[in-house]
């Protein structure tokens, strides 16, 4: 049986096996009707097949071993490896770093990115990369010019598209998942790059969220709010840059605690929390979510900011005493159909403000 053969799965369609294998549809076809001539060929009933395994060689003593093995489980595997991180920082030192700053925070919100995300007006992952990597460039300008103490940069959640959260993402995105996950943390990695050498002080907050749940099935979550690839790649990230001589001292990371949804980072003397926003019933109801958080202390409930995204538009809206709530934008291609039933589509770009003592100014969108 040859390789292809092997790794056809029987559960899926010829179009998924095709996209899966990267071949064409008439290909699997062909390779099916192959096997199952073998299958005939040795009296092997079709129903009686349970799983399909191939011989592995022992490279020290030359025998071969029987296994099965599951081609998916090992894409993902392979994805949820960060040595392909390693090489883009071996070769790399900063020209210079900036070790003083002014006492300001600056905070660039990386919301609903959703790598892999296409078939939209907005177009698809390259045009969302493209955009996104405009966005960070204004930043790191405007962080050159200013020269603020401290920065964050935070992944608002949403960072890939994945295939479970609708119906229709395994036939609209461009990538699949363990490619979306490649991509999205690729280019945190190189916005760590270029932002870290500019400032003393550079925190990566990520938060877990409905696009970046590990799932088993539409809307079926595999384990609980820490099961997420947003999260995974913080981690995968904080590995790598953790053998780096040039970037392991410089740049620090914030999640929420385990089991819980928000993450708070201090900055310029200022507390900001961080939530995907997904919890609240509507973009209108954050501030009646956050009343809640506050009364049940917790995570975040003495913030004098919190940013939500989910929502992929830039919104201010004041609560309490002094206290404020910022909505993050979005540089994902959009959606086709939500524009075309209401007329309304937000800007695309990131959100960023600064802060000092507990107060935001200069809120933008970059």
């Amino acid at each position: 049986m040859c390789n292809l053969c092997k790794e056809l799965d029987p559960a899926l369609s010829n179009r998924e096996n095709a996209r899966r294998l990267g071949v064409n549809e008439s290909t699997v076809r062909r390779h099916k009707r192959k096997h199952d001539q073998f299958l005939v060929q040795n009296d092997i009933p079709e129903n009686l097949v349970t799983s399909r395994g191939m011989s592995v060689r022992d490279p020290e003593t030359g025998s071969w071993e029987k296994v099965t093995w599951k081609p998916n489980a090992k894409a993902v595997h392979d994805a949820l490896q960060f040595d392909d991180l390693s090489p883009l920082l071996d070769n790399w030192s900063p020209s210079r770093y900036n070790d003083k700053g002014n006492p300001i925070g600056d905070v660039l919100n990386i919301a609903d990115l959703q790598i892999g995300k296409a078939m939209e007006w907005g177009g698809g992952t390259k045009e969302t990369l493209a955009r996104a990597t405009a966005s960070v460039q204004a930043f790191a300008a405007q962080v050159e010019r200013d020269k603020p103490q401290q920065v964050i940069i935070a992944d608002n959640g949403d960072p890939i598209e994945n295939c479970w959260n609708t119906s229709s993402q395994r036939a609209t995105n461009d990538m699949d998942v363990p490619e979306q996950i490649r991509t999205f943390r690729r280019f945190m990695l190189e916005t760590i790059k270029l932002l870290s050498p500019l400032v003393p002080e550079l925190t990566y907050v990520a938060v877990p969220s409905n696009h970046g749940q590990a799932r088993v099935g539409f809307q079926q979550d595999s384990s609980t709010v820490d099961a997420d690839f947003g999260l995974e790649v913080s981690y995968q990230i904080e590995d790598a840059i953790g053998l780096s001589p040039f970037l392991s001292d410089r740049v620090q990371f914030a999640r929420p605690q385990p089991l819980y949804t928000t993450a708070v980072a201090d900055i310029a003397n200022t507390r900001i929390a961080f939530n995907h926003g997904h919890l609240s019933r509507g973009q209108k109801d954050h501030a009646n979510w956050w009343r809640g958080q506050d009364h049940g202390r917790l995570p975040g409930w003495d913030a004098d900011i919190l940013v939500v995204a989910h929502y992929h538009n830039m919104k201010l809206e004041q609560s309490g005493n002094g206290r404020w709530i910022i909505s993050c934008a979005s540089c994902d291609p959009g959606s086709s159909w939500f524009t075309a039933k209401t007329g309304e589509a937000a800007l695309p770009g990131m959100t960023a403000f600064k802060v000092h003592d507990g107060q935001w100014k200069d809120l933008r969108l970059v």
